[in-house]
């Protein structure tokens, strides 16, 4: 029996990891997007690329302004899931949330955590010409980027890579460790690993 999951992503860079988790032995249960918007010009209302991928896939989609309210709460509270994935969601998960017994909140996020926690890691890699760049599978945690990651594979950020680029490499590379973590549950072989707190850079959001 495939065991659920509750994925939670917004953008483009989202995308290939929901693709190769609904493709995977993992059932998503339900999908968390931020909520459609109105476009300034012509009131046109614009979908997330997730949530547009999820109808595509019939997987159903929820998009609530605030995270924290009773109902979502309950929702996933009573899911029935092991595993909720998280990817660029672009909302704070309460902790309360993270508090529900007996299941495990997983980031996926671009970088090689401590450094370039926050908001906008591949665009500052770039910016601060890294030389090298990667993906952190942690568990979250109330504070920002913080948790121990049980997994981190770096690549070689390429003179020719923009940011459009590297996103795309990096959440192949996502799309393949998510996949992996889950199965290091599975035969119970995880390891996490605190994060080097003198060594925290922080990746604010580019204006």
């Amino acid at each position: 029996m495939s065991e659920k999951i509750i994925f939670m992503g917004t953008p483009t860079f989202s995308v290939p990891i929901l693709k190769s988790l609904h493709n995977s032995n993992y059932k998503i249960e339900a999908v968390y997007t931020q909520p459609p918007k109105r476009k300034s010009r012509g009131q046109n209302i614009e979908k997330t690329p997730v949530h547009l991928v999820s109808a595509k896939l019939n997987v159903p989609v929820r998009h609530p302004e605030k995270l924290n309210n009773d109902d979502d709460f309950n929702f996933i509270k009573n899911s029935g899931v092991k595993y909720v994935v998280v990817v660029a969601y672009g909302q704070i998960i309460p902790k309360k949330m993270l508090n529900i017994p007996n299941i495990i909140f997983l980031n996926i996020h671009a970088s090689l955590l401590p450094r370039w926690r926050g908001a906008a890691p591949i665009q500052r890699s770039i910016i601060e010409m890294d030389e090298a760049t990667g993906i952190s599978i942690m568990k979250i945690v109330p504070k920002l980027d913080a948790g121990p990651y049980m997994l981190q594979e770096s690549i070689k950020i390429e003179d020719k890579d923009n940011f459009n680029l590297l996103s795309e490499k990096l959440s192949i590379l996502g799309s393949k460790l998510i996949l992996t973590s889950l199965d290091l549950f599975k035969s119970k072989k995880v390891n996490f690993v605190d994060q080097d707190e003198s060594r925290v850079t922080y990746a604010k959001k580019i204006d």
